[in-house]
This record gives C-alpha cells, structure tokens and sequence, in this order.
C-alpha cells in the first residue's frame, strides 16, 4: 500500500514538471517573436518618422534685368580704410539716390561699420557737369566723433561711391542745402572731392 502511494506522488511529480517545462517553452517562445518582430516594428517607425525640419538658409536672388550693380563703402574694423559691398538696385532715373540709400542703410557685414554717422538722412542728390552734389541731414556733421579718422572715411564713403559711375568724376557734399568747409575740423569739403582709390581695402 505504501508503494502505491508512492508510485502515485511520484506520477504527480512528473506531470507537474512537464507542465512547467511547456510552460517555460511557450514564455520562452513568445520572448524570442516579441523581441524580433517587436524589433522590426520599432525600427519601422523610427524609419518612417519625419526628418528635423532644415533650418532656412539666405537666399540670394540672381540680378534682374531691370536691376543694377553698384558698390558702397564702409569702414573696416579699426576705421583705417573702406570695404566695398555689392548691392543691386533698380535701373531707374533714381539711381544715385537709391545708391545713396544703400549706403546709409550700413553694412551687411557684421564686421564692417558705417563711417556716416548715425542719423544722417539724404535729403537730395543731382549731378551739374561732371559733378555730383549731394545734400545730407546736419547730422553728417553733428554727430561726428571728433577723430579723424570717422570724418575722412565719412567724406570718400560718399565721394569713392558716387565717382565709381561713369560721367561723375567728383563729389561736392552740402549740409542742409548749405556748403561748408569742413564736418568738424579735419577734411576740407568747401569743393568738390575726387575719387581717391588708396582709401579702398577690397570689394566683397
């Protein structure tokens, strides 16, 4: 009878461990098609998700055909001599204030500085002869630094300008419809100024 007993617990022993073993095959299953195909999914998505959205860059325009290229100057760093910049404007009868404009507007160059002081407004620009005159806000004057280096680079910014079209080979600069001998005391503008090539660094 013991025997029995014992034949009976140790047949109940060994379905218990079978059933475990099933079951530890299944789990072990699912792991192994939930780690591959949930692999695949996740990399599907990321795959099909979108891109960073690209910063947006400058862009510049070609020139026109009803556009025109001209230069204007400012001063370099440490005011000791003036860069060019291209810029293109309409190709109208206004051409010379439009250019005028540019260059009160200051540099695109952040490394660059506008030799006209802050302020300053156009108030007309004509042209007798081979000359151009070109009226200018007191404050061309007023809010000059003092130094003579801002005065003398304010002065050929406009004339070295100007004198770069055809048929104006010198600038007379007035101050409020009135001329002057001087902006504040360094460089003589009683006449009119011709271009001077030497002050001119580069064009960019």
């Amino acid at each position: 009878m013991e025997e029995f007993r014992y034949r009976r617990k140790k047949k109940r022993k060994k379905r218990s461990f079978s059933w475990q073993a099933i079951l530890y095959v299944l789990l072990g299953v699912l792991l192994f098609f939930g780690v591959v195909y949930g692999g695949e999914l996740i990399f599907r998505i990321l795959r099909s998700s979108p891109s960073p959205t690209p910063q947006p860059t400058e862009i510049v325009l070609p020139p026109q055909e009803n556009t025109m290229e001209v230069v204007v100057y400012f001063a370099n760093p440490d005011f000791t001599a003036l860069v060019g910049e291209k810029r293109y404007i309409a190709r109208d009868d206004r051409y010379l204030e439009r250019t005028l404009e540019e260059l009160l507007k200051g540099p695109k160059d952040k490394n660059l500085f506008n030799a006209i002081p802050k302020g300053t407004q156009l108030n007309a620009v004509f042209v007798e002869g081979n000359t151009a005159y070109v009226d200018l806000s007191s404050e061309m004057a007023k809010n000059q630094s003092g130094g003579t280096s801002q005065e003398f680079l304010s002065v050929y910014a406009v004339v070295d300008t100007l004198t770069a079209f055809p048929g104006i080979e010198q600038v007379k600069i007035l101050i409020d419809g009135k001329e002057t001998q001087t902006l504040c005391g360094h460089i003589d503008i009683s006449k009119p100024l011709r271009r001077d090539e030497r002050v001119i660094a580069k064009v960019q």
